[in-house]
């Protein structure tokens, strides 16, 4: 039994990473259904899961400070060896992401959709890869897929490839082209020098959750926690909705001296697709607050 069942395996997965909601586009977050036990217990499972499937767990935290919540952030050496070669942010596109949400007595689990962020953060040079990171999707749902009750849309809203690729939420609005300057430092090495002993320091309540660099290319990632109570992730998380917690960490970018995140105004649509102008409005402060919080890092 158990082998007509890995024997299919493949090629249900197959149609999931082509196939991610009804209306044919892409959605943004995965529903892999309730397992009974507390956020311990499950971490230790999904961790055990992803290492056993040469996946690396690159870090773990809990948004707002809340023990209920907990993502983990994961990727492989194939997809960082891909992204690498991406110039700029491309190395934002490595970190894969496991939501957990505990609900009584059982946790709530949500995967980040692997393509949805290819398109949108690699855009043109998923074609170049496309084979290798089908594949890289394929891997993640099959490391998951023994502790899941399948693979589900959180939500209705999907977006093509794309508008993944020239997604902007309104017209106005900022592109993944159009970062934010945070600092232009004199070099990476002192960008990235600055940038860690802040966030030791935990300064404005931010703090690392993952990093990624990339010493011969000069770019990194640093996957980072805004735990501020007056303008981190308790502002914004709930009213965006907490379900999407997979969303997070916010990425802030290193390629030689300058350091750059997404926009806010560009990110915070990208990740809650469904998001309503009227439920958008009510985080306009949160773009130029994220900003300030990631500007302290680097100072």
């Amino acid at each position: 039994m158990i082998k007509k069942i890995y024997l299919y395996l493949p090629i249900f997965l197959f149609y999931f990473s082509f196939s991610a909601s009804a209306g044919g586009g892409l959605i943004a977050f995965y529903k892999l259904g309730s397992i009974k036990g507390n956020i311990k217990e499950v971490k230790t499972k999904i961790i055990h899961q992803l290492e056993s499937n040469d996946f690396e767990i690159l870090g773990s935290y809990s948004p707002m400070n809340n023990t209920d919540l907990q993502v983990i952030i994961f990727t492989n050496k194939q997809l960082e060896n891909i992204c690498q070669q991406i110039p700029d942010r491309g190395l934002m596109a490595a970190g894969m992401r496991v939501g957990l949400i505990a609900k009584n007595d059982s946790i709530e689990i949500s995967l980040l959709n692997p393509e949805y962020i290819f398109y949108a953060y690699l855009r043109d040079y998923t074609k170049q890869f496309e084979i290798e990171l089908n594949q890289i999707s394929i891997d993640i749902k099959m490391a998951l897929y023994p502790i899941s009750n399948g693979f589900f849309p959180y939500i209705t809203s999907s977006l093509s490839e794309r508008e993944l690729k020239e997604f902007r939420f309104t017209v106005r609005n900022p592109s993944f082209e159009e970062p934010v300057l945070i600092k232009q430092f004199s070099g990476f090495e002192e960008a990235v020098k600055t940038i860690n002993e802040n966030l030791q320091a935990r300064k404005e309540g931010c703090i690392k959750v993952y990093e990624l660099i990339d010493s011969a290319k000069q770019t990194a990632v640093f996957g980072v926690g805004l735990l501020d109570e007056r303008r981190g992730e308790t502002v914004f998380l709930p009213k965006l909705g907490i379900s999407h917690i997979a969303a997070l960490p916010y990425e802030l970018a290193v390629s030689k001296g300058k350091v750059t995140i997404l926009h806010g105004k560009y990110r915070f649509p990208l990740y809650w697709s469904d998001l309503t102008i009227t439920e958008y409005r009510k985080i306009y402060k949160s773009p130029r607050d994220v900003e300030e919080l990631m500007k302290a890092l680097t100072h």
